[in-house]
């Protein structure tokens, strides 16, 4: 079977995360190379079909078509220019290029994004004689040009909107969690489903909903299934797709998992509730109400598995954070010792202050780009 070259963008500081996501789900012998905030890999033409239904960690999943050096712009609009772009738009399509531009650049991404089009439309003439039609607006297939200092990339969009908006969000927390960075923290605390997972500041409910998500092998892809790019693009297979997604939904369970959300406001916890409803796991999360500075006042079991995105202080004073950071770490170091622990914060000087006068053992540290802001992932033992 004939291997095609991908690229996938995830969140910066989990590539580690997402390559050994992709590895398993396809099986594949060696590891994704990783890249910033990407991860590159060979694979068979059906990972489009797998990797779209079945990831929990990827946002988006590109063909890619081009990957080099170059010194100016016109050697970007020659890479471009030498592809063939026929297996990709059909002559009735419409197609768009989006561009991003890291680094230092006498042009602009608008800059690229002119040379690219101008390139596909240039190659496509010559072979077909057709002059394609661009649509910014709604385009039939999206080429995505990511230049990053001297390396340039050109990929066809997959997936269509990132893959972390599943879509079953009905109730947006003020401060949600995106749905990957979660998945990757349950990942890294090692959450399969055994034991009880507790998320003691749960909001929306993300973090509970995502781990009942993966503890049932619910694909995340079964909740947006007609939203995919690839079912515009000339080779897709509808039937195929369809039979892969049939195939993942049948693997899934609805086996009952010890899952708690616990939050101190009546109104995230009735707005978790409702999006727990919406993912369909509602009957395998139960959502108290209660402080995370007293644990074993609401619990009559101790957790093996914890992960939490608690306050980071954006609307907390500096005092009241290092109160609810140590009075929290305090509670679950003295209910459940020795279980792990992954928190997200961007107070990461408060964090290990108050691990440190709490008596938990942090274990690694990650830092990670989350939406505009970077924060830190610990890994701790209670």
């Amino acid at each position: 079977m004939e291997e095609k070259a991908f690229f996938a963008t995830t969140v910066m500081g989990l590539e580690d995360v997402c390559a050994g996501e992709v590895q398993r789900i396809l099986g594949l012998s060696e590891r994704p190379e990783l890249g910033r905030g990407r991860i590159f890999f060979r694979g068979p033409l059906e990972a489009i079909y797998e990797l779209n239904i079945r990831a929990r960690t990827l946002h988006k999943l590109f063909l890619l078509l081009h990957r080099g050096r170059f010194e100016s712009l016109r050697d970007i609009y020659l890479a471009a220019r030498r592809l063939d772009y026929t297996d990709i738009i059909r002559p009735d399509q419409s197609f768009a290029i989006r561009a991003e531009r890291v680094g230092q650049h006498d042009f602009t991404s608008m800059d690229v994004a002119a040379q690219v089009g101008q390139a596909v439309i240039d190659s496509y003439t010559a072979s077909r004689g057709v002059r394609l039609k661009v649509n910014l607006d709604e385009p039939d297939v999206e080429i995505y040009a990511f230049v990053r200092d001297d390396e340039f990339l050109l990929g066809v969009n997959t997936t269509g909107p990132s893959l972390h908006k599943r879509g079953y969000r009905v109730f947006k927390h003020p401060a949600a969690l995106r749905t990957s960075v979660a998945a990757a923290m349950l990942y890294l605390a090692g959450w399969d489903g055994r034991g009880l997972l507790l998320d003691p500041m749960c909001g929306g409910g993300t973090i509970p909903i995502e781990g009942a998500l993966m503890a049932r092998k619910v694909p995340p892809g079964s909740f947006r299934r007609g939203e995919f790019a690839f079912l515009s693009l000339p080779f897709a297979d509808e039937e195929e797709f369809s039979r892969r997604l049939e195939e993942a939904l049948r693997a899934a369970s609805k086996d009952r998992f010890n899952i708690i959300g616990m939050d101190k406001f009546r109104a995230y916890l009735d707005g978790a509730t409702r999006n727990a409803r919406s993912a369909g796991v509602e009957d395998t999360i139960t959502f108290v109400q209660g402080d995370a500075t007293r644990l074993a006042d609401y619990l009559a079991e101790a957790p093996t598995h914890v992960v939490v995105n608690p306050p980071y202080g954006v609307r907390f004073k500096l005092r009241g954070l290092m109160r609810l950071y140590k009075g929290f770490l305090s509670s679950l170091s003295n209910l459940a010792p020795g279980c792990r622990l992954v928190l997200i914060t961007a107070a990461k000087g408060t964090f290990r202050r108050a691990a440190e006068g709490a008596g938990v053992e942090v274990l690694e540290e990650r830092r990670i780009l989350h939406g505009d802001m970077w924060a830190s992932i610990f890994i701790c033992r209670a």
